[in-house]
């Protein structure tokens, strides 16, 4: 808990409304900006005070003023000036490794007016023993954290990316884009929710995602949304290796997680899945009405690579991705990527002609279960 409320190289304070004149004819433009973020670390009292010194020092500099506000793990401020200079500076806050999460909550553009004209940097620094009349910041920067989390885990990451720079996320406008759109899915999930208990059901589903998520962001891809027992992700189309990366190191690590599960009645030794890939154009952007909106992919691309999803469960595979999937990989090569092997064709519901299909020549994305065997298991352990 730190021992004061308001730092000492804080100038007194000025009226909230009292704002420095309107800018001068032939001055530069000026922009304000308030973000968030979180400690990345515990900082000591001798630490925040060693911010607030250079803050002061460095604003002056670059003819910075603006607010701090410490408590707890977050950083809460205000800075404003001259644009490139609050662009600069705000370049340093991202890179700081003090500061994690950083979440911009507001930009202010073409400013004409300073609200903090007389602090080069005042900083605040809220404890138990704060005013009364500081509880209310305390709480709000607490409700901001917590919002910040929740908006990370729920958000889409385009949207969430569009909040952070400030903007609304209801402007970003529809764009036709080349993507390689991932499909991930859980056999026979409808027969896992009906025979086991909804703790069963969790956790595998939990393991699942946990697993799934965790590859797909260490190679670039962006999440879209999860569909129950599935997830939708993409990349852009020159990342194509990235996504079959993604797909190679879940399918590994799905099979150890079920391998430890041993013979045991522990229900993720019975758990399958199937990852289909497919290239090509899709619409992305906010579909939806003024009563609900979704960042969304939609096209060709999007059904096709749900479709080869399925064929898993026929072709062997637990891997399917499609011809111009492979194309992309060849325009943008990586050195690393497994070999790739042609498994066959396969015509998709509402095309006319069959598509060649392949995978990547892994032992481990070999299809080993027999769908019998697994439905008769997975009622016999709901049953027990």
């Amino acid at each position: 808990m730190y021992s004061r409320a308001v730092h000492e190289n804080s100038r007194d304070a000025p009226s909230v409304d009292r704002e420095a004149p309107i800018l001068e004819s032939g001055q530069s433009t000026m922009k304000r900006i308030t973000y968030i973020s979180n400690f990345s670390r515990p900082l000591s009292l001798d630490d925040l005070d060693s911010i607030s010194e250079v803050s002061v020092r460095n604003n002056k500099r670059d003819g910075l003023t603006g607010a701090l506000f410490c408590f707890r793990n977050i950083f809460y401020q205000i800075l404003e000036g001259d644009e490139e200079a609050v662009d600069r500076c705000f370049a340093r806050i991202e890179k700081d490794d003090r500061h994690s999460k950083v979440f911009v909550l507001q930009v202010e553009q073409d400013i004409d007016r300073r609200k903090y004209s007389e602090w080069e940097m005042r900083t605040v620094i809220l404890d138990e023993s704060t005013d009364p009349l500081m509880r209310p910041i305390r709480n709000l920067l607490a409700s901001l954290a917590n919002t910040h989390r929740t908006l990370e885990r729920y958000t889409p990451q385009r949207v969430l990316e569009e909040i952070e720079k400030g903007g609304l996320p209801d402007e970003i406008a529809s764009s036709f884009q080349d993507r390689t759109v991932m499909f991930v899915d859980l056999f026979r999930s409808t027969s896992i929710f009906e025979s086991w208990s909804v703790e069963n059901a969790t956790m595998i589903l939990h393991r699942f995602y946990d697993t799934a998520l965790k590859a797909i962001k260490e190679y670039g891809g962006i999440i879209s949304k999860l569909t129950g027992d599935g997830i939708m992700a993409y990349w852009p189309r020159k990342e194509a290796a990235g996504a079959l990366k993604a797909s190679a190191r879940f399918l590994a690590d799905f099979e150890q997680l079920r391998a430890r599960s041993g013979e045991s009645d522990n229900p993720l030794r019975l758990l399958y899945a199937g990852v289909g890939l497919s290239t090509g154009r899709v619409l992305e952007g906010n579909i939806g009405s003024s009563i609900y909106m979704d960042y969304t992919l939609l096209g060709d691309t999007v059904n096709t690579a749900a479709r080869l999803e399925g064929v898993t469960r026929k072709a062997g595979w637990t891997l399917i991705f499609d011809n111009p999937t492979l194309e992309a990989v060849k325009e943008n090569p990586v050195s690393d990527l497994p070999a790739i092997r042609k498994v066959g064709k396969f015509r998709p519901a509402g095309k006319s002609e069959p598509i060649e299909i392949y995978t990547l020549d892994l032992n481990q994305l070999k299809m080993t279960m027999n769908h019998e065997n697994l439905q008769r298991e997975i009622q016999a352990l709901g049953n027990a």
